[in-house]
């Protein structure tokens, strides 16, 4: 404790010069918690959507990816359907269909727009490694011949709609029995509804497709944006891939190992761009701390020369510049992680009215943000620490 209250004293002693480099340091850990924060939610975002992929294949039409076919393009026909459940090794398909509550594309990125999601709910249980939604208020399946829909946490907040209420959407009014819990990732921005409801409003919002199947009923419908395959116990997941796309080589085929290999490409590469920005930033504020330490002890030569005659060691003289640098380190930390947190927290207030919050200020965030600085701080002080714990006693003579 006398050594941190000397350290503390120290740095008063230089206000303007330490403040600056406190402030170069704070304004490190606010990049890093902001920049961190946006990874965070991407990260919860894209691994949700992960999760979802991975336990189950999803197959669209051909020509527009598997993923990108769930919301536009690629349709699958009802005879393509019906052949799906016949491969062998297929225990159940589930057919989806997807598209924008509204036509205005997303206001931000690394948002997802609201978004119609038409499948039988009871469907997702289905899933191998995702787990199903759990309602928050209200009931979580929707009756299926009717006009009832189940919300995402974030659509609810967006359309300010709670249980009970309504929700139109392509002009035709829904009532909202359910909301669910929050689960940070895809869902949130869901409009459950039953697959046969959004099968209709796919059809109506799409001239060309109501004349397909005015003209083609029996061979079309139903239709669906993308279909999940589920393999049967004891079924090999990449071997019932590959038998789907041996025998219906027009679709669009997307194995569990496919996806979580595509996924963690993309993830990969945002991630390390956002978070290496805010190292980066980190650096720059340790070479700060580093050339303050290296003018303290060019400063203090006299004072570190008369520790030494009488009689501290050079650990000691290490040790005290070291907490010194670390001192600076805490208090840029803490400035940095308060200004990034009321900065990400007023970040997500503004975007939240355009659509969803992007930043997820997480505890594992929070604790590199607070130590990953000091311990850099550290690392800065040492080499001028040791410099000048070189410091021979009779050097106080010189600066006397």
């Amino acid at each position: 404790m006398p050594r941190f209250t000397e350290a503390l004293r120290d740095v008063r002693r230089r206000p303007l010069r330490n403040g600056l480099t406190v402030g170069g340091i704070a304004i490190g850990v606010a990049a890093l918690a902001v920049l961190g924060a946006l990874s965070e939610k991407l990260s919860r975002l894209v691994e949700g959507g992960r999760d979802f992929a991975t336990g189950q294949i999803t197959v669209s039409g051909a020509g527009a990816g598997a993923l990108s076919g769930m919301t536009r393009g690629g349709l699958l026909s009802g005879d393509q359907l019906a052949a799906l459940h016949d491969v062998p090794g297929v225990a159940a398909t589930a057919p989806i269909i997807m598209f924008p509550v509204a036509d205005t594309p997303a206001a931000l990125p690394f948002t997802i727009a609201p978004l119609v999601f038409g499948v039988d709910v009871r469907a997702l249980w289905l899933n191998r490694r995702s787990p199903p939604p759990r309602a928050r208020s209200g009931q979580l399946v929707p009756d299926p011949g009717g006009d009832e829909v189940v919300l995402g946490s974030q659509v609810a907040r967006y359309f300010g709609t709670e249980t009970g209420g309504n929700l139109t959407i392509r002009g035709k009014s829904f009532r909202v029995v359910g909301i669910l819990e929050p689960t940070l990732t895809g869902p949130d921005s869901f409009v459950f509804m039953p697959f046969p409801v959004a099968e209709r409003l796919l059809i109506e919002r799409e001239p060309l497709l109501r004349r397909l199947v005015l003209a083609r009923a029996a061979d079309v419908l139903p239709i669906a944006t993308a279909a999940a395959v589920f393999w049967a116990e004891g079924e090999d997941a990449e071997a019932v891939a590959e038998r789907i796309r041996q025998r219906l080589p027009d679709l669009s085929v997307l194995s569990p190992a496919n996806a979580a290999g595509q996924i963690d490409r993309a993830l990969t590469f945002l991630t390390s761009i956002m978070v290496g920005s805010a190292l980066v930033a980190l650096v720059v504020a340790s070479l700060a701390v580093t050339n303050t330490m290296f003018t303290a002890v060019v400063e203090r030569r006299r004072e570190i020369g008369l520790r030494r005659v009488v009689g501290a060691t050079r650990g000691q003289v290490v040790a005290q510049l070291v907490l010194e640098a670390a001192t600076l380190g805490l208090f840029g930390s803490g400035l940095g992680l308060g200004t990034g947190a009321i900065a990400v927290q007023g970040l997500n207030a503004l975007t939240e009215r355009l659509g969803a919050p992007i930043f997820l200020l997480t505890g594992r965030l929070a604790v590199v943000s607070a130590i990953l600085p000091a311990g850099l701080a550290v690392l800065a002080g040492l080499w001028p620490a040791w410099r000048a714990a070189r410091l021979a006693p009779t050097e106080a003579i010189r600066y006397a």
